[in-house]
């Protein structure tokens, strides 16, 4: 009981970091694609076929192994800099290992799924990502961003992490070597009204153009809180 637990914890953990620095772990954790297609809700949404659905779980573990690959060939090693912290070269090789493990899972999915189920695949995960979406190379390039707004967007892609930071020192909830179960769902819940708040700014820095464009890279609403890890209530 102790062991799930803390193996629910961490996926907290995971998560609330996943919002912060919006990075894909490798086999597609946080929000990547794997983890996305693996996920019931998104495949109702994606009216994906019982044949579809057992290809894709057969996909997702090799692809898991491709993808730590991608991340070992870019150099990226996890655990150094601390809890939450990554050092800025190891930040830009995560980036560019992402970058890759996004394009290569898309085009071997056009091998599984229809070309709507990718756009709209392509849709949810845009939305998952939160704020960070628009320091994505496609979304940057599709919405046309201009140098002045990639500033500006950087900026406040700063504010958002400095304040994630400050909502993540109190993860643990005090206590030597205790983890605060509750106050880690409490956190989660304070980050992700953040990613909203901070969605909003960033859609503001969009012109008129833009923010259509926008409207339709993002698609109909996805419930993004199906994608989260609920733990059974207690008898």
């Amino acid at each position: 009981m102790r062991g799930l637990r803390f193996a629910v914890a961490g996926l907290l953990v995971v998560g609330m970091v996943g919002l912060a620095q919006a990075q894909f772990r490798p086999g597609g954790g946080g929000g990547g694609v794997t983890f996305l297609v693996s996920n019931k809700a998104v495949q109702e949404d994606l009216k994906l076929s019982e044949d579809q659905v057992a290809k894709l779980k057969e996909w997702g573990t090799e692809f898991r192994k491709k993808s730590a690959e991608i991340m070992k060939d870019k150099g990226v090693e996890f655990g150094k800099g601390g809890f939450g912290k990554i050092e800025p070269e190891m930040r830009e090789k995560i980036d560019a290992a992402n970058a890759e493990i996004n394009k290569v899972a898309y085009t071997q999915l056009a091998d599984v799924l229809k070309k709507e189920q990718v756009e709209r695949l392509k849709q949810i995960q845009r939305q998952q990502m939160g704020a960070s979406a628009f320091t994505n190379a496609e979304v940057a390039d599709a919405l046309k961003l201009t140098a002045a707004q990639k500033d500006s967007v950087k900026a406040v892609m700063g504010d958002l992490q400095k304040d994630t930071k400050e909502i993540m020192g109190t993860v643990g909830g005090g206590g030597k070597g205790k983890f605060d179960f509750e106050k880690a769902q409490e956190n989660q819940k304070k980050v992700q009204k953040l990613q909203k708040e901070y969605v909003g700014k960033l859609e503001d820095l969009l012109d008129d153009k833009q923010k259509v464009a926008w409207k339709e890279m993002k698609g109909a609403e996805f419930d993004l809180t199906k994608l989260q890890f609920q733990p059974r209530k207690k008898d």
